[in-house]
C-alpha cells in the first residue's frame, strides 16, 4: 500500500527508522528533549546526543487550547520553556541513503556507488502533560497522534483509544506501535485502542511511508509519537 510502511521497507532500512526514541522530560516548568533507549524495548545507550538544529516548530498549548510558539535554542539538549498542557515539536533528521558499505545522512544524489534504499526522515513528538479537551484535538500540523480520553485516569492493563491524523484529517490503515512493537492499524476514523502494558512514560508511534518524486530519495518516512505517563 502506498501510504503504509511495508515490512519489506523496514527490513531494507535495517532498523534505521526510529533507531532511538525521542522524549521530553520535565525540569521545573521547562522541558528537556532527550534521545536514546531509556524507555525502549531495544538495547542501546540510555542517552544519545543529537543535533539541536534538527528540532523545529515547537508549539506549547495551555489547558484552554491557546497555542504559542516556542523558541528552540541551538544547544544540546534542547530546553523548551513551559509550562504546557500539550507540547508538540518536529525533529527532522533529513535524507538517509543505505549502501552495501553503510548508511549515510545524505540524499542518494550525493552518494557514489550502489544504493539499496533512500529516504527522508521526520518525526513529530507530542507530550501530553495534563488532560483537557484540547489534548484530544489534533493541532493540524502534519502527522499526529492524539488521545481520545484522559490517559491519566488509566492504569496498567487499561486500553487507550488514540487517533492518527495528518494535517488534522483522520488516517486509516496506518501501523501503530507501542513498546517497540506494532499493535495494529488505525481504523476508518483514524482510531485504534492500545493496551497499556507498563507504568511510567508511554510512547505510542505511527509511521507513514510515501514515495518521493524529487529524486533525492525514494521514500518519505514520517513518524508521530504520543508521550504521556501512567502511574505505577
Amino acid at each position: 500500500m502506498r501510504r503504509t510502511l511495508s515490512f519489506l521497507c523496514l527490513a531494507l532500512l535495517g532498523g534505521a527508522v526510529q533507531a532511538h526514541d525521542l522524549w521530553l522530560e520535565a525540569t521545573g516548568a521547562d522541558y528537556l528533549l532527550l534521545q536514546g533507549h531509556r524507555h525502549s524495548a531495544h538495547a542501546g545507550a540510555e542517552l544519545v546526543a543529537y543535533d539541536p538544529a534538527r528540532v523545529r516548530d515547537a508549539i506549547c498549548v495551555d489547558a484552554g487550547g491557546r497555542e504559542r510558539p516556542l523558541a528552540v535554542p541551538a544547544t544540546h539538549p534542547v530546553r523548551l520553556a513551559g509550562p504546557c498542557s500539550v507540547l508538540q515539536l518536529r525533529h527532522v533528521s533529513g535524507f538517509w541513503t543505505k549502501t552495501p558499505w553503510g548508511t549515510h545522512n545524505q540524499p542518494k544524489t550525493a552518494v557514489d556507488g550502489a544504493v539499496l534504499a533512500s529516504w527522508h526522515s521526520e518525526e513529530s513528538l507530542k507530550r501530553v502533560g495534563a488532560w483537557s479537551p484540547a489534548a484530544a484535538r489534533p493541532l493540524g500540523r502534519g502527522l499526529e497522534i492524539s488521545p481520545q480520553r484522559d490517559p491519566f485516569a488509566l492504569a496498567v492493563g487499561d486500553k487507550l483509544s488514540v487517533r492518527v491524523t495528518d494535517e488534522g484529517r483522520p488516517l486509516a490503515g496506518v501501523p501503530v506501535a507501542y513498546a517497540g512493537e506494532t499493535r495494529g492499524v488505525s481504523g476508518a476514523d483514524g482510531t485504534i485502542a492500545i493496551r497499556l502494558r507498563r507504568p511510567g512514560i508511554q510512547l505510542i508511534s505511527a509511521t507513514l511511508d510515501e514515495p518521493r518524486i524529487d529524486g533525492q530519495a525514494d521514500r518519505s518516512l514520517r513518524t508521530a509519537t504520543l508521550q504521556f505517563e501512567v502511574a505505577p
